[in-house]
């Protein structure tokens, strides 16, 4: 394979996850004016909170179900068909929220739109792993993790853009996604494997006590810093607008646009950060780094009066912790497992890790409801979760500078 070709293929690849994620941020900015209009202003008062905490509790679920039988698929089917059918999923799906005329009917499309989006990572992540050489795969891995600041900045432009117009435009925006199954279709192919492997199973992971063990902890880890990475970033838009009380609507719009540029700014240097300090230092101390400064910044700085200015720092600050953490899973969970179940305790733990962390967003809400004051002492409450983390570290091994297990 020519090395035009992996660049292009990691391009691709990068560009699917990219809108899958662009999504996801579509809703989050779209879903305080789309619950308001759908629940009515009074409803939405009392109750707003936790419809949105548990519609993301489904839709978390769906994602995980999605990484978790698309990736199944991808071995059968093929990464490139795969990709374009989750594609296709979740930008049809995304669209089609637009007409929802019920909350419930919000959820149920979220659902199926977290089926696509989980799917359509698995699949592309594979496909990367494939065709890059063992040395080149973290640079191509850090760059595949950089979606995670680029769409969610294309959501804010598209709300920037929108805040004139109604919320049913935002989610129309989704099916843009689409085009990029064209090119899927045109450049992707199926990678050679020179390699085969026998495939290793969940009964193979659980086997073995130091591999069930490993798949635990990477398991607790992982819905640490997955649950604080979704949970800060999903109640942003909520944080302005408590900050903006009285403001019009599209004020509102506006500064929630300006917060989110400035917050993934943040996740741009922390997932590049990340991986160097785990590289330089070790996997666990990394590891601690986030998991002591996310919560210790969020408190601290939500503690007090939160107004549009010091979100603006804030956020980004707190996404580079969160969020940045998260870049060091794709590095440190394959070195827990040998070869023939690399993939299967990889895959185990980032997608249990996504099911086991579904309810917090559902449990903020809950707490949000409960004070009506502020959102933020609910993402405050939230972020003790990073406790089990630390708890968890000291039993996993460290693998800086270590062979892969064989």
């Amino acid at each position: 394979m020519t090395e035009r070709l992996r660049w292009t293929i990691l391009f691709v690849a990068w560009l699917g996850w990219v809108f899958d994620i662009m999504d996801t941020a579509l809703f989050n900015l779209a879903k305080t004016r789309m619950l308001t209009d759908l629940m009515g202003a009074a409803e939405y008062a009392e109750r707003g909170p936790q419809v949105e905490g548990f519609i993301q509790m489904v839709f978390i679920i769906g994602w995980a179900i999605g990484g978790l039988v698309f990736g199944i698929l991808a071995d059968r089917w093929g990464r490139s068909r795969t990709m374009i059918l989750t594609i296709l999923l979740y930008c049809c799906f995304t669209a089609l929220t637009a007409a929802c005329q019920t909350w419930e009917q919000v959820a149920f499309v979220r659902f199926l739109t977290g089926l696509g989006i989980g799917g359509e990572w698995a699949a592309g992540a594979a496909l990367v792993a494939e065709v890059f050489p063992d040395k080149r795969r973290p640079l191509a891995a850090a760059f595949l993790q950089t979606a995670a600041a680029v769409g969610p900045v294309l959501a804010a432009t598209a709300n920037l853009g929108l805040r004139e117009y109604s919320w049913h435009w935002m989610f129309l925006i989704g099916l843009a996604p689409a085009v990029v199954t064209i090119f899927i279709r045109m450049v992707v192919k199926e990678p050679e494997r020179t390699v085969h492997v026998a495939a290793g199973s969940l009964k193979e992971l659980f086997g073995e006590g130091r591999w069930r063990k490993h798949a635990l902890l990477a398991m607790v880890i992982g819905t640490v810093g997955i649950a604080g990475a979704g949970n800060a970033a999903y109640w942003m838009p909520n944080l302005v607008k408590a900050a903006s009380e009285g403001m019009a609507d599209t004020v509102v719009s506006a500064r929630t646009s300006f917060v989110t540029y400035a917050q993934h700014a943040g996740t741009l240097l922390g997932v590049f950060l990340f991986p160097y300090f785990a590289k330089r230092l070790g996997r666990r101390p990394a590891l601690a780094i986030g998991f002591i400064g996310a919560p210790t910044v969020t408190y601290f700085a939500l503690r007090g009066q939160v107004t549009y200015e010091s979100l603006m720092w804030i956020a980004p600050t707190i996404s580079c912790l969160s969020i940045g953490l998260t870049a060091i899973y794709g590095l440190y969970f394959p070195e827990l497992f040998p070869s023939r179940i690399r993939a299967t305790g990889a895959g185990f733990a980032y997608n249990t890790a996504r099911i086991t962390q579904a309810p917090l967003p559902w449990v903020t809400g809950m707490i949000i409801g409960a004070d009506k004051s502020s959102p933020a002492h609910g993402v405050m409450l939230a972020g003790l979760v990073y406790v089990l983390g630390l708890l968890a570290l000291p039993f996993a091994p460290e693998t800086k500078d270590k062979p892969l297990p064989e």
